[in-house]
């Protein structure tokens, strides 16, 4: 009886210790960067700490930044989720490519994006720390406005690749901005709640995003435009979207780079000092990796699914106009799951241990998209609770993997390491991307999701061996 008490007792240390939230390791010291000054405001009288809602913020960070904050998450994931979900469009209207070669096209324009994303994500991070995260956010929807003209006037495939890869420059910026400021904002004991909200935001833009912006060509066309104007109308909408977003942000968001001004620093010397403080924290690694895995899953959904999605329509006998919409409605019921989880995710971040949760998410988005892969159709009734959990899970994935970054990134050179995060997660959208396209044609179009799962299943495994390693230097 005693040695079952015991074994109780040892249990029951071990899941307190696994869920216990763990702080985050101490930052480096501004002396272990000589290069690095500290701003003038900063050196002389900090700005008092506020609050919005329940949501602690840093010093000097007040409630209209933050609301300007999460208007520019709800915008920037809307019109990166209507690049995807209009791309369908232009390569059956504009190009009158054949469906049976669509995913690799689709993969290609994937390749094109990407390689121009990931060499600049982590340089525009860097250069946040140098100018400012709203003047780099500004340029950054700018440049995806003039973007979203371009992409509807392609009439070849090469010329449709050159448009995705202008407007990627500017995803890189919006992107990288977007994991920064997330991070910037909010204290440590509020970070979970706050990357929640942002969650919501994120998920009711790509909502909105697949319920209107799918819904702009039918609609144009129902006015009396043909179909290839009704597309670029559609585009047009959203360039303006960009436009008026930009002078929002630039206006709206806290003045500054955070907590530590970089006076003269090359971005090569913060790209490298990034990278030292990920080697010396095992953590951050896993949150690179989780990112690698977490943003390749996302041009699953956006691209791969709403591409699958249309043919089915097609099959069925709809227009292309129709195939598009109920497309849209579908990729709707995913992120109505991800925007009711969001909040549950929040809750549980700042309650258990990051690492911890983590390994939850990434569980759970391995059996979501398991599940979405061995679906014989991406329409229909019996595809809805395979579309809830996928949400779950890829919502999961993406929050675990910011709060996790966000607490573990030094403060002095947050925007050099959650550039480098978001590098990583550069790396794995391209990989799966043109994996994706070869897989969706070759294989079957289900075939990518369960590629997807299994790489969630190995940074499962990963950040297990983290955890439990954390736990055995405790004993």
């Amino acid at each position: 009886m005693r040695r079952k008490r015991d074994r109780r007792g040892l249990l029951a240390s071990l899941i307190t210790r696994v869920f216990t939230l763990t702080p985050s390791p101490r930052p480096l010291h501004p002396t272990e960067f000589p290069v690095i000054e500290k701003s003038s405001s900063s050196a002389t009288l900090k700005a008092p700490t506020g609050k919005l809602g329940p949501i602690w913020l840093e010093t000097g960070v007040r409630g209209r930044h933050v609301l300007t904050f999460l208007l520019s998450a709800f915008i920037t994931v809307g019109l990166n989720a209507g690049i995807s979900i209009l791309q369908p469009y232009l390569l059956t209207e504009n190009l009158s490519i054949p469906f049976a070669e669509q995913g690799k096209a689709s993969g290609g324009l994937v390749l094109a994006s990407e390689l121009i994303i990931i060499p600049l994500i982590a340089v525009f991070g860097a250069l946040s720390d140098r100018i400012g995260r709203r003047a780099v956010y500004a340029l950054g929807y700018s440049w995806v406005a003039v973007g979203f003209i371009l992409l509807p006037l392609a009439e070849s495939l090469p010329q449709l690749i050159a448009a995705r890869a202008f407007i990627s420059v500017g995803v890189a910026a919006t992107g990288s901005m977007l994991a920064t400021v997330l991070a910037d904002y909010p204290q440590n004991q509020s970070r979970g709640k706050l990357v929640a909200v942002a969650g919501m935001c994120n998920g009711l833009g790509a909502f909105a995003a697949v319920l209107l912006l799918s819904r702009l060509p039918s609609l144009f066309a129902s006015l009396g435009y043909d179909t290839l104007v009704a597309g670029r109308l559609s585009y047009g909408v959203a360039a303006i979207i960009a436009l008026g977003t930009a002078f929002i942000i630039f206006f709206g968001l806290k003045p500054g780079a955070g907590a530590i001004v970089h006076k003269g620093v090359k971005l090569v010397v913060l790209l490298r000092q990034g990278l030292q403080a990920t080697r010396a924290n095992k953590r951050l690694i896993v949150a690179y990796i989780e990112g690698f895995a977490a943003r390749g899953d996302l041009v699953v959904i956006g691209t791969f699914f709403s591409l699958w999605a249309k043919q089915a329509g097609l099959d069925q006998g709809l227009t292309l106009e129709d195939a598009v919409k109920q497309a849209g409605l579908y990729a709707a019921i995913i992120q109505g799951s991800i925007l009711c989880w969001a909040p549950v995710w929040g809750l549980i971040l700042d309650r258990i241990d990051r690492l911890t949760a983590v390994c939850i998410a990434m569980l759970v988005a391995a059996c979501g998209y398991m599940l979405v892969g061995l679906s014989s159709s991406p329409v229909g009734l019996a595809f809805i609770p395979a579309a809830l959990l996928l949400g779950c899970g890829e919502v999961g994935a993406i929050l675990s993997g910011q709060a996790l970054v966000g607490q573990e990134a030094p403060e002095e050179l947050r925007g050099s390491v959650i550039g480098l995060f978001m590098l990583a997660g550069g790396i794995g959208l391209l990989s799966i991307g043109v994996i994706g396209g070869w897989i969706f044609d070759a294989w079957m179009p289900g075939g990518v999701f369960i590629v997807v799962a299994c790489g969630n299943v190995i940074v499962l495994i990963y950040a297990l061996l983290v955890r439990f390693a954390e736990l055995r230097q405790t004993d």
